[in-house]
């Protein structure tokens, strides 16, 4: 009996909310394909591949406090990685190949613009970042023999592992698993001493220079990183859409990963899973009733975002919601219980 009761005490301690609420969202994440139509099962795809280079301008903001439009360009080389290799001139299919070949390139890029872009901050910072983007938008579209210009590269063929040809369902499950990897990563980053460092960075750069924190190297290491999710997730949006144009590489495109932080929350952890699902769902469904103007509704709802609860986010909405439900529920037991 004793050692029942034991044990029962000790089981909250390593039981965490967070942990089953992870291992239940992934198990739906996992079984829904079965239940929802082909088309369907591409949304959510997307929006799974939209959370590590969203996770990129959560860690450059939440951390270093800036905001980061550069994401397109790493996103831009996965994508034409995949398109070159997988589509024009077909040398390999194999994931196995492409995403460590993405990963490489995109450390390789992040960490040669990162040593001129982490010179500046605040809007020094986003303005290189965009001029950055423009210039590879500009490379792109104008060597059209290589690179198709405006006609992009179209009729991208499901991609392969271990050899085996993957099917539409098999690379919805790869997207999966590789977005849930990329964010127990994130998270591990986030608890980690170089995000502690980076934290101290953005609150007093000269402090955290003279108690001996590499801050250049530091901040170069954030930019890598937040690249190299949007690299590797470039790859399997370039399958995922079946074609890659210049429009990747444009810091508008990039500014659409700044709005789903900004939507999701950049006080929480989640804030760049909710802001991925929010921002490609407000993306269909709108573009979906009113073409022409889902930019337009977008741009207003991150301007209400902004105004109202700023930081906060969707998340901070609805965490907020919640906790009012459950005190007026407390509440109301409370009474219920006295009066009785």
């Amino acid at each position: 009996m004793g050692a029942n009761t034991r044990t029962g005490r000790m089981m909250p301690s390593y039981i965490d909310d967070r942990l089953i609420a992870t291992i239940v969202l992934t198990a739906i994440a996992a079984v829904i394909p079965l239940f929802v139509s082909e088309y369907v099962r591409t949304l959510i795809q997307r929006c799974l591949l939209w959370i590590p280079p969203t996770f990129g301008v959560y860690i450059i903001y939440s951390l270093l406090r800036q905001v980061h439009f550069a994401q397109s360009i790493f996103i831009g080389l996965g994508s034409y990685i995949a398109a070159f290799l997988a589509g024009k001139y077909f040398v390999t299919s194999e994931l196995l190949i492409l995403l460590p070949l993405s990963l490489i390139v995109s450390i390789g890029v992040a960490y040669v613009l990162g040593i001129f872009i982490m010179r500046r901050t605040g809007f020094y910072f986003a303005i290189m970042g965009i001029a950055v983007t423009m210039a590879f938008w500009s490379l792109v579209y104008k060597m059209r023999q290589i690179t198709g210009g405006s006609d992009g590269i179209s009729d991208i063929k499901n991609p392969s592992l271990f050899g085996i040809q993957l099917g539409d369902q098999g690379l919805y499950y790869v997207s999966l698993v590789v977005s849930l990897g990329l964010i127990l990563l994130m998270r591990r980053i986030l608890h980690s001493p170089f995000s502690l460092q980076l934290r101290a960075i953005s609150g007093d750069l000269q402090k955290a220079e003279s108690i001996g924190i590499p801050v250049n190297g530091m901040r170069r290491l954030a930019f890598i990183v937040a690249g190299a999710n949007a690299g590797v997730a470039g790859v399997l949006l370039a399958f995922s859409y079946n074609y890659v144009g210049p429009t990747t590489f444009a810091w508008e495109f990039g500014a659409h990963f700044v709005q789903a932080a900004i939507i999701g929350g950049v006080n929480y952890f989640v804030g760049p899973i909710v802001g991925a699902f929010v921002f490609v769902g407000l993306e269909f469904l709108v573009s979906t009733w009113f073409p022409n103007l889902w930019e337009v509704v977008i741009g207003v709802i991150v301007a209400v975002i902004v105004v109202t609860v700023g930081e906060e986010g969707v998340t901070g909405i609805v965490k907020d919601l919640f906790g009012r439900t459950l005190k007026r529920a407390n509440l109301e037991e409370r009474t219920y219980s006295d009066g009785k």
